[in-house]
């Protein structure tokens, strides 16, 4: 290491020569800049800002025939893994003989998807630092394949499932890429033991719930498979599901009597307007759940969904006596009719039938 960056890393160069240091203004050679502007970043000194500008403008060619050789310390790998994303220069950090596991757990958050696949392939690393896989898992752009792989290594290497477990997960994934389950599925999370699950439903209870067939909004019927493989899943693969899941899914989830999983359900990207009518006239979803769909304008604009919020009893009565001007005069005359509607709400549709009656509406 050159003699002025071992002053600056033991902290007894001048401010003003460190200033020009992680400037890029001495002539040294470019791994030590690098090692100078790793320490002023990762040691969280006054000079971390200008390092990373000046890292941000070092040419990629430069940088790749910087870490040619060793790397030792490695924290220039760990500098570049973290703030650069050139396809090629992440590579050749990645692969780079001197990283070692505890770099590699630091960088994964910072990798774009596509480079994944490159500590995922590193047994060695995540055999010493399991963490790496979970930290992979994790990341925000880990696809399908990634997520299955770190599955089948988790059984097949770190044994971290049990034998149940893994059956389960291989079913599910054979299903997955059979078709026969939506593709969320492969996504949800190894299930992990919380005191917040919910508590395990009696063997009467579930034998009633499997007997029950459970209708979608079109009335077409759930399988019995589905529905088993969803009765098993912990609280939180749940929650995963209601999020991410398709129509099915949805379907048998928004039965769900948890008030995080009803709300996930409604909150899925991929609910259909037919789906949210259908669930707008449910009498066993949380309020919360009836007043998220009464705050989507776009929903509020079909009708159907807007007679089927104020004619729930479940739905807080400042809700559905505000929509209840938008009901048609013959639901109203039903609504003051039915005795399972808010004794409130029927008084207020009796007095705009007559209001409109006699000229007054």
């Amino acid at each position: 290491m050159h003699p002025i960056v071992a002053q600056f890393i033991a902290g007894t160069l001048a401010a003003p020569m460190a200033q020009t240091l992680v400037g890029g203004g001495l002539p040294l050679p470019p791994l030590d800049i690098l090692q100078a502007l790793s320490h002023a970043v990762f040691a969280n000194t006054p000079y971390e800002e200008k390092a990373q500008a000046t890292l941000a403008e070092m040419p990629e060619n430069m940088l790749m025939n910087a870490i040619i050789g060793p790397v030792e310390p490695p924290d220039p790998l760990g500098l570049i893994l973290s703030y650069r994303k050139e396809p090629a220069l992440l590579e050749t950090a990645l692969l780079h003989e001197s990283l070692h596991a505890d770099w590699m757990e630091r960088v994964i958050p910072f990798l774009p998807g596509s480079m994944l696949e490159i500590p995922l392939n590193n047994q060695v690393f995540w055999i010493e630092r399991p963490k790496i896989l979970d930290l992979i898992e994790e990341h925000p752009d880990a696809v399908y394949n990634v997520k299955r792989k770190i599955q089948e290594f988790r059984r097949d290497v770190l044994s971290q499932i049990t034998p149940e477990v893994a059956k389960d997960r291989l079913e599910i994934i054979n299903d997955v890429e059979a078709g026969k389950l939506d593709k969320a599925w492969a996504e949800l999370p190894l299930p992990v033991h919380s005191d917040e699950d919910d508590t395990p439903e009696t063997e009467a209870a579930r034998a009633e719930r499997l007997l029950s067939p459970i209708i979608d909004d079109e009335g077409q019927e759930i399988s019995l498979t589905l529905t088993q493989r969803v009765m098993k899943l912990r609280t939180n693969q749940k929650i995963m599901l209601a999020q991410k899941g398709g129509k099915e899914e949805r379907t048998l989830l928004i039965r769900e009597s948890n008030r995080l999983i009803q709300t996930a359900v409604i909150r899925n990207g991929r609910i259909t307007e037919g789906e949210v009518g259908y669930i707008a006239q449910m009498r066993t979803v949380q309020d919360e759940v009836l007043r998220i769909i009464s705050q989507n304008r776009d929903w509020m604009k079909k009708y159907t969904i807007v007679r089927n919020l104020v004619q729930n009893p479940r739905t807080p009565i400042a809700i559905s006596l505000n929509l209840l001007k938008r009901i048609n005069d013959f639901d109203m005359k039903m609504m003051v009719k039915d005795r399972n509607v808010a004794e409130l709400l029927r008084r207020e549709a009796k007095r705009i039938i007559e209001n409109k009656r006699d000229g007054k509406g």
